[in-house]
Protein backbone atom coordinates (compact mmCIF):
# COMPACT_ATOMS: atom_id res chain seq x y z
CA UNK A 1 0.00 0.00 0.00
CA UNK A 2 1.18 3.47 -0.81
CA UNK A 3 -0.16 5.79 1.36
CA UNK A 4 0.51 9.03 -1.50
CA UNK A 5 -1.86 7.19 -3.18
CA UNK A 6 -4.30 4.85 -2.07
CA UNK A 7 -7.25 6.55 -1.13
CA UNK A 8 -8.44 2.91 0.83
CA UNK A 9 -11.80 2.87 -0.68
CA UNK A 10 -13.69 0.67 -1.85
CA UNK A 11 -14.15 0.08 -5.67
CA UNK A 12 -17.47 2.44 -6.30
CA UNK A 13 -21.22 0.53 -6.46
CA UNK A 14 -23.00 1.10 -9.44
CA UNK A 15 -26.20 0.89 -7.35
CA UNK A 16 -25.53 4.21 -4.96
CA UNK A 17 -23.48 5.73 -7.23
CA UNK A 18 -24.98 9.50 -8.81
CA UNK A 19 -24.02 12.27 -10.52
CA UNK A 20 -22.37 15.13 -8.20
CA UNK A 21 -20.72 12.45 -5.99
CA UNK A 22 -16.89 13.29 -5.47
CA UNK A 23 -14.16 10.89 -5.86
CA UNK A 24 -11.57 10.89 -3.12
CA UNK A 25 -8.56 12.54 -3.78
CA UNK A 26 -5.45 11.75 -4.78
CA UNK A 27 -2.04 13.09 -3.57
CA UNK A 28 1.54 12.95 -5.41
CA UNK A 29 5.01 14.38 -4.62
CA UNK A 30 7.19 14.19 -7.35
CA UNK A 31 10.91 14.92 -7.01
CA UNK A 32 14.12 15.03 -9.17
CA UNK A 33 14.34 12.03 -9.15
CA UNK A 34 11.60 10.51 -10.60
CA UNK A 35 11.81 13.50 -13.33
CA UNK A 36 15.28 12.25 -14.11
CA UNK A 37 13.97 8.29 -14.12
CA UNK A 38 10.94 9.35 -15.89
CA UNK A 39 12.83 11.19 -18.62
CA UNK A 40 15.11 7.90 -18.63
CA UNK A 41 12.10 5.25 -18.91
CA UNK A 42 10.61 7.66 -21.28
CA UNK A 43 13.48 8.42 -24.20
CA UNK A 44 12.95 11.96 -23.13
CA UNK A 45 16.02 13.62 -23.22
CA UNK A 46 14.52 17.02 -22.59
CA UNK A 47 16.42 19.11 -19.96
CA UNK A 48 13.92 21.35 -18.69
CA UNK A 49 12.84 18.10 -16.73
CA UNK A 50 15.62 17.18 -14.75
CA UNK A 51 18.48 19.79 -15.05
CA UNK A 52 17.29 22.98 -13.08
CA UNK A 53 19.98 26.01 -14.93
CA UNK A 54 18.90 24.62 -18.55
CA UNK A 55 14.82 24.90 -17.47
CA UNK A 56 15.52 27.98 -15.95
CA UNK A 57 17.24 29.88 -19.25
CA UNK A 58 13.92 28.30 -21.12
CA UNK A 59 12.37 30.55 -18.76
CA UNK A 60 10.71 27.90 -16.28
CA UNK A 61 10.91 28.45 -12.40
CA UNK A 62 12.41 25.51 -12.24
CA UNK A 63 12.68 21.60 -13.75
CA UNK A 64 8.73 20.88 -14.30
CA UNK A 65 7.13 17.70 -14.12
CA UNK A 66 6.65 16.01 -17.60
CA UNK A 67 2.82 16.64 -19.22
CA UNK A 68 2.48 12.66 -19.90
CA UNK A 69 3.46 11.52 -16.19
CA UNK A 70 0.79 13.79 -15.11
CA UNK A 71 -1.38 12.26 -17.47
CA UNK A 72 -0.52 8.65 -16.26
CA UNK A 73 -1.47 10.03 -12.81
CA UNK A 74 -4.83 11.19 -13.62
CA UNK A 75 -5.29 7.63 -15.90
CA UNK A 76 -4.24 6.29 -12.54
CA UNK A 77 -6.87 8.30 -10.19
CA UNK A 78 -9.70 6.94 -12.35
CA UNK A 79 -8.72 3.25 -12.26
CA UNK A 80 -7.47 3.15 -8.74
CA UNK A 81 -10.72 4.70 -7.81
CA UNK A 82 -13.00 2.06 -10.21
CA UNK A 83 -11.06 -1.05 -9.03
CA UNK A 84 -9.66 -4.14 -10.49
CA UNK A 85 -12.92 -5.23 -12.15
CA UNK A 86 -13.83 -1.97 -14.33
CA UNK A 87 -12.30 -1.12 -17.86
CA UNK A 88 -11.23 2.23 -18.47
CA UNK A 89 -13.04 3.70 -21.76
CA UNK A 90 -11.11 7.14 -21.85
CA UNK A 91 -9.19 10.02 -20.31
CA UNK A 92 -8.46 13.23 -22.14
CA UNK A 93 -6.71 16.18 -20.38
CA UNK A 94 -5.37 19.38 -20.66
CA UNK A 95 -1.98 20.67 -20.25
CA UNK A 96 -2.66 24.08 -18.76
CA UNK A 97 0.28 24.38 -16.24
CA UNK A 98 3.63 22.77 -15.18
CA UNK A 99 3.88 21.26 -11.90
CA UNK A 100 7.40 21.06 -10.00
CA UNK A 101 9.07 19.02 -7.55
CA UNK A 102 8.51 19.26 -4.30
CA UNK A 103 4.84 20.35 -4.72
CA UNK A 104 2.09 18.74 -3.72
CA UNK A 105 -0.35 17.40 -6.45
CA UNK A 106 -4.33 16.75 -6.09
CA UNK A 107 -6.14 14.74 -8.09
CA UNK A 108 -9.78 15.47 -7.76
CA UNK A 109 -13.03 14.79 -9.65
CA UNK A 110 -16.64 14.59 -9.93
CA UNK A 111 -19.46 12.03 -11.51
CA UNK A 112 -20.66 13.56 -13.80
CA UNK A 113 -23.25 10.93 -15.06
CA UNK A 114 -23.99 7.65 -14.41
CA UNK A 115 -25.58 4.73 -16.57
CA UNK A 116 -26.78 2.26 -14.53
CA UNK A 117 -27.81 -0.32 -17.81
CA UNK A 118 -24.11 -0.22 -19.36
CA UNK A 119 -22.45 0.41 -15.99
CA UNK A 120 -20.59 3.50 -18.09
CA UNK A 121 -19.85 6.58 -15.47
CA UNK A 122 -18.64 9.89 -16.82
CA UNK A 123 -16.00 12.22 -14.56
CA UNK A 124 -15.08 15.51 -14.65
CA UNK A 125 -11.37 14.88 -13.21
CA UNK A 126 -8.74 17.47 -12.69
CA UNK A 127 -5.07 17.99 -10.94
CA UNK A 128 -4.59 20.66 -8.84
CA UNK A 129 -1.68 22.09 -6.98
CA UNK A 130 -2.10 22.03 -3.15
CA UNK A 131 -2.84 26.16 -3.00
CA UNK A 132 -5.45 25.27 -5.85
CA UNK A 133 -3.46 26.46 -8.79
CA UNK A 134 -5.15 23.94 -12.31
CA UNK A 135 -2.63 22.07 -13.70
CA UNK A 136 -4.65 20.19 -15.60
CA UNK A 137 -8.63 19.73 -16.17
CA UNK A 138 -9.83 16.25 -17.58
CA UNK A 139 -12.73 13.99 -18.26
CA UNK A 140 -12.91 10.21 -17.86
CA UNK A 141 -15.67 7.49 -19.18
CA UNK A 142 -15.51 4.33 -17.28
CA UNK A 143 -17.36 1.03 -17.34
CA UNK A 144 -17.82 -0.24 -13.89
CA UNK A 145 -19.15 -4.31 -13.47
CA UNK A 146 -22.99 -4.58 -13.80
CA UNK A 147 -24.84 -7.20 -11.25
Amino acid sequence: MNPATDTGAAAPDLETLEAGQELPPMHKFPDEAQLFLYSAASHNPHRIHYDREYARFEGHDDIIVHGPLQGAWLTQFVTDWAGPGARLLGVTWQNRASGLPGEELVFSGTVTSVDSQTGVVELDIAEHTSDGRLLMPATARVRLPTA
